[in-house]
């Protein structure tokens, strides 16, 4: 009934989409997508797969890297890798619940991810198949690489001064460009 803690699916011109997961649900808002989340920072859509990738702040620690389904419950606030502020006490009924969708990846401590880009297999740039996601309180570039297996292997990238990264963003040409939050902060191309 709300759009609180919930990612929205529209077409540019408003109207909903009539395959949208609460479209004929009685007393749910049809533009609604999925629901559970917290505190989204970022979104991108993935250049190979077409499917909707999301991370969010977490309450002191459990950033969470989510792929967004349709109808999907993120947990938020039931389930958690977060706690509370200052007493540290546990959020919720743990961090997992069969009915929930359990998210992809998982920060503790905090890295407060903002902006997310990913680049896709196809890509020319060496960092290919990667998602690059800024880290506000671990002022850094976050890279994630997807495995065969299952999981990500992380490697974090800090700039001169380590700023906290604010947005990232994959240029035109292919190059990874983030966006610093600082007082003399300025628009960075990532060269590797």
């Amino acid at each position: 009934g709300s759009h609180l803690g919930k990612i929205i699916r529209i077409h540019p011109d408003g109207r909903i989409p009539a395959n949208n997961p609460f479209v004929n649900q009685p007393g749910a808002l049809p533009e609604i997508f999925s629901f559970g989340h917290r505190n989204l920072q970022g979104l991108a859509i993935h250049p190979d797969t077409g499917k909707l990738f999301s991370h969010e702040h977490g309450p002191q620690g459990g950033d969470e890297l989510n792929l967004v389904q349709a109808g999907q419950n993120y947990g938020w606030p039931v389930v958690t890798f977060g706690q509370e502020y200052g007493s540290g006490a546990a959020i919720g009924e743990g961090v997992s619940r069969p009915d929930m969708t359990d998210p992809l990846y998982v920060w503790v401590p905090s890295i407060a991810p903002s902006g997310l880009a990913i680049l896709g297999a196809s890509s020319q740039h060496p960092w290919a198949s990667s998602l690059l996601i800024g880290g506000l309180r671990a002022r850094c570039l976050v890279r994630l690489m997807p495995q065969a297996t299952a999981g990500f292997t992380e490697r974090r990238y800090a700039l001169p001064e380590s700023p906290r990264i604010r947005d990232v963003r994959i240029g035109l040409s292919g190059r990874i460009l983030v966006l610093t939050d600082e007082p003399a902060g300025g628009l960075f191309e990532v060269v590797v």
